[in-house]
């Protein structure tokens, strides 16, 4: 398009001026016109192209660079701010002035917020006005370009160089840098140069350029990434611009960079194809002696902001470098070290085997003697252990067996020697006497049976299924005389049938001493009661009872056997003991466990728990 003359001259006649590219995005001809007139008027070299719509603007946007937009926010296909924002959707380059008949500072600032440079009221322009607004919003756009890509630079830098002095890869090091320029310049390709010694080199992150090996037909040969390469001109050249961390522009042409056969006109087609015109190289220390670098192959020169934040980037590469090699280097000396280490201490421990084995037999010996002594002692002690329980279990049943026979033969010489003059309650009341002491020292033996079977482990648990309400009845009823003597009530809380596997004989026994306990220790009048319920995969009873309780310091020595802790019912009854040690061992053997809780003059609940093998209810 042919710029528009400028007061009735051709505009190459006058000041050498760049030519604008506007574009006018409006609807209505006529303010088209007063516009055009007015940039005319101006003296402003320009090309105008118009739009109808915002569609067909955007559509323009493809083939087309310009360096200013005018935008009307009344259009037919978007209207107000929502036109702004899409062209800010779309990603429209150019600075836009907003154009429109409305004059309203709320939306004049709302536009400017969105991202327009001006804000023209249609009824107002004139051709001063817009001249300036065109100016100073292309000065604008650029000042903002400017900050926009120096944020982004230090942010680069700021990133790239924390990540560097983490990262212990020397690989990932130089694909780092090669991202960072790619994000710093547009239509770059840069690859690294890594020296592997003071002749070798090898090519590193060439992805980017495979497809211009392909085209060129570069190389077919080679395996470019994992190749070292012995060229050592190419390496000397390459080393003067690697040496110095500086960013240096290099002659020659791409290709010259590769080693190998390749048809160079064809390669230099290409390379002008992808927009390579410039290419550079900077530098990064190896080690000591060995440099690595990138090359950089661009559309554009380098400007000096750009340079510097390469050459920062390359500076920090050759301090992690250096780090990683100072820390190979140490790792080396480490494991020289270990080595030297271990060559010692096989040495020691060659010396000191012979003295070693010399002394498994002794110690060997020693051991034995030690091991024979110390079996000896625990013998003894397990011994004497064993004849201190027995004589304890002995003077209990001894002293308490005494009781019953004692009540017993004083009732039956009572009624020997009496017997006529004695009228029938008398009769009944030592007939009950000799029932009582029968039964107490029936109990005793019992206990003193199960538990000398239970020593000599004779006892063989046989569980069967039994009804656990059914159980508990029959021990309730199998007490009942003694209930009925002491006024006491026993009840049982388990209504229904409870199927359970369980050794009968052991859980009886458990029940008929825990209940005896409860009815020894209950005073007339009291009361009993009996639970069961199923918790958990257990089966858990207690016997609580409403008697004289237990205090905390004897709570303790209600199940060991090598205490004596025995007191009189509230009858007088007597006891061994021995119920409750017994009750202990059997639950254990079923594999529960038993508790008690006392307070003393309150009453007292012996609770014990053990594995629930339910049976299934019969038909």
């Amino acid at each position: 398009m042919v710029p528009e003359p400028v007061n009735g001259r051709p505009s190459h006649e006058l000041v050498k001026e760049p030519v604008l590219n506007i574009m006018i995005i409006e609807d209505n001809p006529g303010d088209i016109i007063i516009v055009r007139k007015l940039l005319k008027s101006s003296g402003l070299l320009f090309n105008l192209t118009e739009a109808s719509s915002l569609k067909s603007a955007l559509a323009l946007f493809t083939d087309n660079n310009f360096d200013i937009i005018l935008l009307d926010l009344g259009l037919p296909d978007s209207i107000g701010l929502e036109t702004l924002k899409k062209l800010q959707v779309f990603k429209v380059v150019p600075p836009v002035v907003v154009m429109t008949g409305l004059d309203d500072e709320d939306t004049a600032l709302e536009s400017l917020r969105e991202g327009a440079q001006d804000y023209l009221v249609k009824n107002r322009l004139t051709s001063e006005i817009i001249l300036r607004s065109i100016k100073y919003s292309i000065e604008r756009k650029i000042l903002q370009n400017i900050q926009k890509k120096n944020t982004q630079r230090f942010s680069l830098l700021s990133n790239t160089t924390a990540f560097l002095n983490e990262c212990d890869d020397i690989s990932l090091i130089y694909k780092i840098i090669c991202d960072s320029i790619k994000l710093l310049l547009d239509n770059t390709i840069s690859f690294s140069i890594e020296y592997t010694d003071d002749r070798s080199f090898r090519f590193s992150n060439i992805g980017q350029l495979k497809s211009w090996f392909k085209k060129s037909n570069l190389l077919t040969d080679l395996d470019i990434e994992n190749q070292i390469f012995d060229i050592e001109e190419q390496k000397k050249e390459f080393g003067n611009y690697f040496s110095d961390g500086k960013l240096h522009k290099i002659g020659g042409e791409l290709i010259d960079i590769f080693p190998g056969k390749a048809d160079r006109d064809k390669s230099l087609e290409q390379e002008r194809n992808i927009g390579i015109n410039y290419t550079y190289a900077v530098g990064f220390m190896r080690n000591k002696n060995y440099y690595g670098g990138t090359i950089i192959s661009c559309t554009e020169m380098i400007g000096d902001d750009d340079k510097n934040i390469i050459e920062n980037i390359c500076s920090q590469a050759s301090i992690s470098i250096y780090r990683m090699v100072i820390k190979k280097n140490l790792r080396i000396s480490e494991l020289s070290y270990q080595m030297l280490n271990q060559e010692l201490e096989q040495k020691v421990s060659e010396r000191t085997q012979e003295l070693e084995n010399a002394n498994i037999l002794l110690n060997r010996e020693l051991i034995e003697h030690n091991i024979a002594e110390e079996a000896l002692r625990e013998s003894e002690a397990l011994l004497r252990e064993l004849n201190a329980t027995k004589d304890k279990f002995f003077n209990i049943v001894a002293h308490d067996l005494k009781n019953p026979f004692t009540s017993l033969l004083g009732a039956t010489e009572l009624l020997f020697e009496n017997i006529e003059k004695m009228d029938a309650e008398k009769i009944k009341r030592l007939a009950q006497i000799l029932n009582d002491s029968a039964k107490s020292g029936y109990a005793i033996l019992l206990n003193l049976l199960d538990w000398s079977r239970s020593q000599t482990g004779l006892i063989k648990i046989n569980p069967e299924r039994i009804n656990l309400k059914k159980l508990l009845d029959e021990n309730i009823s199998e007490m009942q005389l003694f209930l009925n003597n002491k006024e006491i009530n026993l009840n049982s809380e388990a209504t229904e049938d409870m199927y359970i596997f369980v050794d009968k004989n052991m859980l009886n026994t458990i029940l008929r001493n825990l209940i005896s306990n409860a009815l020894k220790f209950t005073c007339r009048g009291g009361s009993i009661v009996i639970r069961a319920n199923i918790s958990e995969q257990k089966v858990i009873i207690s016997v609580k009872d409403t008697g004289i309780g237990i205090s905390d310091d004897n709570v303790d020595k209600l199940f060991r056997i090598d205490s004596k802790y025995t007191r009189p019912g509230t009858d007088k009854e007597q006891g061994t003991g021995l119920g409750l040690k017994l009750s202990k061992e059997f639950v254990e053997k079923l594999g529960g466990k038993i508790w008690v809780k006392s307070i003393e003059n309150k009453g007292s609940e012996f609770i014990f728990s053990i594995p629930l093998f339910t049976a299934p209810k019969p038909l």
